[in-house]
C-alpha cells in the first residue's frame, strides 16, 4: 500500500477515536444519573426457537466522570413468552432473564452545527445473566427446574433528546450474548443443545441527571 494511503487510513482511524474525546479539555462534572427504561425483549438464534418476544424493564446508575464518559451499573429484567407451534400447543416454557452487570458508556459530541439537542451514546460491558423458567409454567415439564446463572456480554446504543439539562428522553437497543452450559439446555425441545444465546431488548426511557 502507498505510504500516503497508509497515513490517510491511520488518520481516519485516529479521527474516529477522537470524536468521543473532543471534550477532554472540559472539567469533569462528577454528575450522577439514573436511567429508567421499558420495552420489548426479542430472542434471537436458538433462543428464538424455544421462546417468543416478551417484555423488559430495567435501570442503570451512572457516574459521569467526564462529559463524554460514564461508568454504569446495569440491571435488566426480561420475560420471554413461551414457545408454541402453529396450532397453539405449548412446546417450551416462558423464560425469565435477570441481568446484573456494569458497562462503560461513551457520549458522542453532537455535530458543531446541530440545531437540535440530539444525543448519541454507546456502551459495552459484562455481567451475570440468570435464566429461569417462569413460575407460571407447568411443573410437569422437564424444563421446569431450569434455573442457572451464566456470564454475559452486553453492548448497546442510545439515541436521545435533551429535554432539559437534567432530563434526557431516549430509545435504546441492547444486545446480550450469554455463554450457557450446553448440558443444561437439553431440557428444551430442540434437536441439539446450544452453548450461547442472543437477546435483544429494545426500550424507551428517561435519564435523570443529578448535579453535585
Amino acid at each position: 500500500m502507498h505510504n500516503a494511503t497508509k497515513y490517510g487510513v491511520l488518520l481516519a482511524v485516529l479521527a474516529m477515536f477522537a470524536v468521543p474525546t473532543a471534550g477532554l479539555t472540559q472539567p469533569a462534572t462528577g454528575k450522577l444519573s439514573v436511567d429508567l427504561r421499558g420495552g420489548v425483549a426479542i430472542p434471537a438464534g436458538e433462543l428464538a426457537d424455544i421462546t417468543d418476544v416478551g417484555g423488559t424493564a430495567g435501570a442503570s446508575l451512572l457516574w459521569n466522570f467526564h462529559p463524554n464518559w460514564a461508568l454504569r451499573a446495569d440491571f435488566d429484567y426480561m420475560l420471554l413468552d413461551d414457545g408454541a407451534d402453529d396450532f397453539g400447543f405449548l412446546l417450551s416454557p416462558p423464560l425469565d432473564h435477570m441481568f446484573y452487570g456494569g458497562s462503560i458508556e461513551v457520549n458522542f459530541n453532537g455535530p458543531r452545527l446541530q440545531s437540535y439537542a440530539i444525543t448519541f451514546m454507546l456502551n459495552i460491558g459484562a455481567g451475570a445473566m440468570n435464566m429461569k423458567v417462569d413460575d407460571t409454567f407447568s411443573p410437569g415439564h422437564p424444563a421446569n427446574e431450569f434455573d442457572h446463572t451464566y456470564f454475559a456480554f452486553q453492548g448497546g446504543m442510545k439515541i436521545g433528546y435533551q429535554l432539559r439539562p437534567w432530563i434526557n428522553l431516549f430509545v435504546n437497543g441492547t444486545t446480550y450474548l450469554t455463554l450457557v452450559k450446553s448440558g443444561d439446555t437439553s431440557v428444551f425441545p430442540l434437536p441439539d443443545t446450544f452453548d450461547h444465546t442472543w437477546l435483544i431488548p429494545v426500550t424507551a426511557g428517561v435519564r435523570l441527571t443529578f448535579f453535585r
